[in-house]
């Protein structure tokens, strides 16, 4: 009888603890969303609009004509004259052919010019641009060629190398010409001669050029 009564006490204690446990619950919210109610995943954004790098490579002509003025000199004096070329290329190495005409190099009494009365030069050379993009275009020519003398005694043809350092400046007109302005120095070291003009060495040719290429 002892043993009921204990056993029936336990069991109403465990129902009392049950009933105050379910009233101990506090109420947060409603609960989450079923995964299947949940918001759409986002859609990926659009991708930018591609913009073409900007680049500073003005437009190059293969074939370029230039004209100016030249001076030649042996170091004695300066005969003014004109110089033509013609450049081939768009890319770092290229190729010129070159023609200048010079009306002599006035000599002194005491050491005469030996191109005193005029010269005539004709050359083909390759031509490396050091910076082909922008506007600057710093050059150097390596050619050969042949070079016609005159003065008072005598006249002849001499062979000769050259070799050039430039440097031009590339107008922007689009895409329409290649326009450039540019200054230059050319060394010319004589070979083979005529025995008439034999004593020509050496001289140099300076001078500026506009060139247009289409």
């Amino acid at each position: 009888m002892k043993t009921s009564v204990v056993i029936a006490s336990f069991a109403a204690l465990f129902v009392v603890s049950a009933a105050r446990a379910d009233e101990a619950v506090i109420d947060v919210g409603p609960p989450p969303p079923s995964p299947r109610y949940a918001d759409p995943p986002l859609l990926a954004a659009p991708p930018p609009d591609v913009v073409p790098p900007v680049t500073s490579d003005l437009y190059r002509s293969p074939f370029r004509l230039n004209l100016g003025p030249i001076g030649a000199t042996t170091g004695v004096g300066v005969g003014p004259g004109l110089g033509a070329a013609a450049d081939f290329g768009r890319g770092a190495l290229g190729f010129r052919l070159t023609a200048a005409w010079a009306r002599g190099e006035p000599g002194g009494a005491v050491v005469p010019s030996p191109i005193a009365n005029g010269l005539a030069q004709y050359t083909g050379e390759i031509t490396l641009d050091l910076h082909k993009d922008g506007p600057w275009h710093p050059e150097l020519g390596m050619g050969f060629g042949v070079a016609k003398v005159s003065r008072g005694d005598a006249s002849g043809s001499v062979g000769i190398g050259t070799g050039a350092i430039r440097i031009e400046y590339a107008l922007d007109f689009g895409d329409d010409a290649d326009v450039r302005i540019g200054v230059g120095v050319t060394g010319v070291m004589a070979g083979p001669s005529d025995r008439d003009v034999s004593d020509v060495r050496s001289y140099a040719l300076f001078g500026g050029a506009v060139g247009v290429g289409f």
